[in-house]
């Protein structure tokens, strides 16, 4: 039995009684304690439960094969060998992210609290193992091509200004949203090196990219609890380059249906694996629509939501009126609100900041005013309940709140930081060595003999 317990926040002074009950869980060998896939829930499951439901997933063998033996020093040499095909940069890039001695990597299911019969959600951590470096390298790799796809969502803000280009709508406009089941562990490696190559001009570079993006797919070994095994379909959960390997397949497959089917919707973007359209053809179109979807690939499936008044994506639900698209706030019922408790030991600016930008992304989601406030009302209930004090969490959401949406709303390119952070435990009394730090970062930044300590450092 798995189980979603309501949500206790703990202060930091913990009473003698408390910290035993904590640690009496914790070394309860008879239950796993784990993050919900989606909401911020803490959920207890039976181990007997969870192990039953990892190992119904691993006996699949059209992903998974079992391995008699350990082959990460086999992989190594493989790794090594492919490396040095690259270019010196890069290799040194790879190789400082990798582990000097690498493990397998562990498997772990997050619950989906939010679905029918608790289904577990596969993650694969990807610290310390052999292909961390090459699937890093590879994320940033694949980066630019899967991100300049027409479709490409980035965010909720990027979703919220595509949205804005849409202006009247016709009469019995339907919203709609797909979502493909299971995405990374159904992308075929033929297939999905084969979008690699598709979207990369330059042939030989195309080739290059996929035989790395290859050896990432195949040498995906790991661990669930003594057994060793090997994914022999798709990616994973926690692979690094997975997203951006993800969308250059979708773009792929969806370029090629979306160019032979003989209706097209007014609006058609992605994030990932979910799919939102504004449709201006027949109810029946749509379906017609969503089924040949369903049918252009062997192994994508797509669900499919559909409402001429409003519909869910993201964070956001889209609504119809008065044939306009209105923006409001969406929280899945899962959703319990678990912000950082005003009583932990966290610097005052850190909890100030939470409710600040929690109260902004309120406000760049929410197009009505009047509909914005009544949620920020509700979030600053939500803070009170966490201690936060009155004043303060009001201050912060007034504050927010006096932003204007269309300056949220506004392409801001990241500003490239090239400061190096130092990384210490914080302690209330470490503000006059912030102002030290300040003083000393150009000499980390421009003294050569420095910069050269972080290059001899990197591992080859």
């Amino acid at each position: 039995m798995w189980s979603t317990p309501k949500q206790h926040h703990l202060p930091h002074n913990l009473s003698c009684i408390e910290h035993n009950a904590i640690h009496s869980l914790r070394n309860n060998s008879d239950i796993i304690i784990k993050g919900a896939d989606k909401g911020g829930a803490v959920v207890i499951m039976n181990r007997s439960d969870y192990e039953q439901k990892a190992a119904r997933q691993l006996s699949n063998t059209t992903f998974y094969r079992p391995l008699s033996s350990n082959p990460t020093e086999e992989y190594q040499k493989k790794l090594h060998h492919l490396l040095k095909k690259l270019p010196a940069i890069a290799q040194e890039q790879i190789y400082t992210d990798t582990h000097l001695q690498p493990q397998p990597r562990v498997f772990y299911l997050l619950p989906k609290i939010h679905k029918p019969g608790n289904p577990g959600c596969p993650i694969m951590s990807g610290i310390g193992t052999l292909i961390a470096g090459i699937s890093g390298y590879l994320g940033s790799l694949l980066r630019p091509y899967a991100t300049s796809t027409p479709s490409y969502l980035q965010d909720t803000t990027d979703f919220l200004r595509k949205l804005q280009c849409i202006g009247d709508l016709p009469e019995n406009t339907i919203l709609a949203t797909m979502d493909v089941a299971a995405l990374y562990t159904n992308i075929p490696h033929k297939d999905g090196l084969q979008a690699v190559r598709n979207s990369i001009p330059d042939e030989a570079m195309a080739h290059l990219v996929a035989e790395l993006c290859d050896f990432v797919l195949t040498h995906n070994h790991f661990r669930f609890g003594d057994n060793l095994y090997l994914q022999v379909s798709g990616t994973t959960m926690g692979t690094r380059m997975a997203p951006q390997y993800a969308n250059i397949f979708m773009a792929d497959l969806e370029q090629h249906f979306l160019s032979s089917h003989p209706l097209a919707a007014l609006l058609y973007l992605r994030y990932i694996d979910d799919i939102f359209i504004i449709w201006t053809h027949r109810k029946e179109a749509l379906e017609e629509f969503h089924l040949d979807f369903n049918n252009f690939h062997p192994t994508i499936h797509l669900s499919l939501d559909q409402s001429t008044q409003e519909i869910h994506f993201l964070d956001t639900t889209v609504q119809i009126s008065d044939g306009h698209i209105n923006t409001t706030l969406y929280r899945k019922p899962a959703d319990p609100y678990t912000y950082l408790h005003a009583s932990s030991f966290h610097p005052g600016h850190i909890t100030r900041s939470i409710v600040y930008s929690q109260a902004l992304r309120y406000n760049h989601i929410c197009s009505n005013p009047s509909d914005r406030d009544k949620h920020l009302q509700d979030l600053y209930q939500a803070f009170l309940e966490l201690q936060s004090p009155p004043g303060k969490a009001r201050n912060q959401i007034d504050r927010a709140r006096r932003v204007p949406r269309s300056h949220l709303l506004q392409d801001r390119p990241n500003k490239e930081n090239n400061r190096t952070p130092p990384a210490i435990m914080y302690s209330s009394h470490l503000k006059p060595l912030q102002h030290i730090i300040n003083d000393l970062q150009p000499i980390l930044e421009n003294d050569p003999s420095v910069s050269d300590l972080g290059r001899q450092a990197s591992p080859h």
